[in-house]
């Protein structure tokens, strides 16, 4: 879900800038690299590992191929050892410490609820489930069930467990583009996958990477209106909100964001909620899952993160909008 638009700048006549752009998970990626040269081969090369990586990476975690990893594991019953790659255990690992850490508000074992409200692989539905769908649905959902073994294995301990890895495998897919350029020895760039940043160095101008936060308004194009713009360095970004995947019926909206301990879609009036972190794996998950606690508690969890800021977008009547940030998040704001 592209939630950002990156603000383009003009390049310096003396400094050399590479953009590349491709499709991955679903959506698109864009890369930036400035401040290096790069000759024709090396400049193949470096784009080659990255389209690679994500093809790799797509492979293990898109649940709309049914070849792939977590396809195979959602749709065994075996509740023994099931060998993942090594990749896949890590995106697992640190979505189990985040469900830890959240008290359950992220939690990948979703899968049956976000498809059975119609916001997964098996396609938009637009209606709403009743109650007793909904509780058939929770019976399989709960991350304790899901255990991780050693570097390539994992286990469900009920058979009807699946995954939904979509709100961290962008941000994954991100860190492992970012990884490639800096063993091919670059430091100033910017990668984006559907909207969850890695920015590193500077950009063309020598400054810090400006991204536009959206203004969290229903059917509202990317960068269409910014609620602020963001200044970037040796960092990560990820945004997740409400005002994108959606559907209404009856005058009420119903977003893509599950409570895991309701069944249900969050109902308050948190709509977006931006985190700043090293990992974008690690923010990625951690919107979604401020994203359920609800701006109070989410505040306050990530304020107490080492390391990590928030701005949140509440929503009042309609389309006018309150922000609440972390004390460090100001430092990120950019005054253009």
């Amino acid at each position: 879900m592209l939630l950002f638009c990156y603000l383009s700048c003009v390049p310096s006549p003396d400094v050399p800038q590479y953009t590349w752009h491709g499709r991955t998970m679903g959506t698109t990626y864009m890369v930036k690299v400035t401040h290096t040269k790069l000759n024709a081969n090396e400049l193949a090369e470096i784009k080659n590992k990255v389209e690679e990586a994500l093809i790799e990476v797509n492979r293990q975690m898109s649940p709309y191929d049914p070849q792939s990893e977590i396809s195979k594991f959602n749709s065994s019953k075996d509740t023994t050892s099931f060998r993942v790659s090594l990749q896949f255990v890590r995106v697992v690992q640190t979505a189990l410490e985040v469900y830890r850490a959240s008290e359950g508000a992220f939690d990948i074992t979703v899968a049956p609820l976000v498809d059975l409200w119609g916001f997964g692989s098996k396609g938009i539905t637009k209606e709403i489930p009743s109650e007793t769908e909904i509780d058939s649905a929770l019976k399989n959902v709960g991350s304790m069930n899901l255990q991780v073994i050693d570097h390539v294995h994992i286990k469900k301990k009920i058979p009807d467990l699946h995954l939904d890895l979509s709100a961290i495998a962008k941000g994954y897919g991100v860190d492992v583009a970012a990884n490639i350029l800096e063993a091919s020895g670059l430091s100033n760039y910017m990668v984006e996958i559907g909207g969850e940043v890695v920015a590193r160095g500077l950009n063309a101008k020598k400054e810090a990477w400006k991204i536009g936060i959206d203004k969290p308004k229903y059917n509202l194009l990317p960068g269409q209106e910014l609620q602020g713009i963001l200044a970037l360095h040796d960092v990560a970004v990820a945004t997740s909100g409400d005002y994108r995947n959606f559907f209404e019926i009856a005058g009420k909206k119903y977003s893509h964001t599950i409570d895991p301990k309701t069944g249900r879609p969050v109902i308050h009036n948190l709509a977006s909620t931006t985190i700043i972190a090293q990992q974008c794996m690690y923010a990625d998950a951690l919107a979604t899952a401020v994203m359920v606690m609800g701006k109070e508690k989410g505040i306050k969890w990530i304020e107490n993160m080492p390391g990590v800021e928030a701005l949140l977008i509440i929503r009042h009547d309609g389309d006018r909008f309150e922000s609440l940030s972390t004390s460090g998040f100001s430092k990120y704001l950019s005054s253009e």
